[in-house]
């Protein structure tokens, strides 16, 4: 059997694995969009297709910082293809910044494409941050500032701005991060022996390249982290329109809350498992600021499993189209 076959064939086992993992999900939610507005559910659908194309945004702007210019359309499809390779491997992440450099492979060396992938978690992360002020703020309107989640929310965000800044400090120090890829190289020349070095230290090079265009041209950085926000704002808004469609108008501040300790518990839970930390992380928050279980259950359901509806069968797709 070809490669490609073998890892379509993969691919196709993990969304199975997906689905019936969270097949109570979609059996409630069933039931649920019974009882729905409809046309608030299409928004809800036309929403999260926006904040893929908001991604493809993104790539679009920092590759044209590394002097790379990729259709939109293209990139459209690799950022359902690279959430697709996330969800149903949760490595933290790495898989998708791996595939990523598959899909805009050859025209974009692999290494900057990987780093293409890393700067999009950094900003987007930053993004998060960013609009934590706001959440609070938000709820200091509503008097809810003093919630544990709130001191717990910015203690995580705390230790992910640090974890940042050393993840920076280490990239920072190329004969440390050659030494380790040499080191890690070597092992695996002794097991695999057809295992090639040199393409481990030529990944590195290109990674550097990158790096060392993006330090150079810091104000130019501003254009991605610009599609992070919006792209963070579309996911909230989506979150909020949720809740209008069982008819109620949530405080703003608790569902910007809700969704920003959702994405850290994801950050940290992500790099084990990938199906119920962010809807855990979701749920408690919204039970925690006071929002009755059967409501923040119910939204939850939903707003979830119209994101796996939306982007899971569409990444399948497109990850089988950009396949070796």
């Amino acid at each position: 059997m070809k490669l490609r076959n073998i890892l379509a064939l993969m691919g196709l086992l993990a969304l199975g694995l997906v689905i019936y993992l969270n097949r109570d999900e979609f059996v409630r939610v069933w039931h649920l969009l019974q009882k729905l507005r409809w046309y608030v559910l299409v928004i809800i659908i036309l929403l999260q297709l926006a904040s893929y194309w908001v991604n493809g945004l993104y790539y679009r702007s920092i590759l044209r910082i590394f002097g790379y210019e990729v259709g939109i359309e293209r990139l459209y499809e690799g950022a359902l293809a690279t959430n697709f390779v996330n969800y149903v491997l949760p490595t933290a992440g790495l898989a998708g910044a791996g595939y990523l450099s598959q899909v805009l492979s050859p025209e974009v060396p692999r290494g900057e494409s990987f780093l293409t992938q890393l700067m999009r978690y950094a900003l987007s992360g930053l993004a998060v941050l960013f609009m934590l002020p706001v959440g609070i703020a938000l709820l200091l309107a509503s008097k809810e500032s003093a919630n544990p989640v709130v001191k717990a929310t910015i203690i995580s965000a705390a230790a992910i701005t640090l974890l940042a800044v050393l993840t920076a400090a280490l990239v920072q120090r190329e004969k440390w991060v050659y030494h380790i890829l040499n080191w890690i190289a070597r092992d695996l020349k002794r097991v695999f022996k057809k295992f090639d070095v040199e393409r481990v230290r030529g990944f590195a090079d290109e990674f550097y390249a990158g790096w060392h265009r993006l330090t150079a041209e810091k104000r130019k950085m501003a254009v991605p982290f610009g599609w992070s926000i919006v792209y963070i704002a579309i996911e909230m808004g989506t979150f909020y329109v949720t809740f209008l469609a069982f008819s109620i108008v949530m405080n703003p501040g608790i569902t910007v809350m809700a969704y920003l300790f959702a994405n850290i518990a994801s950050i940290f839970g992500g790099v084990f498992i990938s199906t119920g930390v962010f809807e855990v992380g979701m749920a408690g928050t919204l039970v925690a600021l006071g929002t009755p279980f059967a409501l923040a259950f119910s939204v939850t359901v939903v707003y979830r499993a119209l994101n796996l509806l939306v982007g899971l069968p569409a990444g399948f797709y497109f990850y089988r189209k950009y396949l070796p």
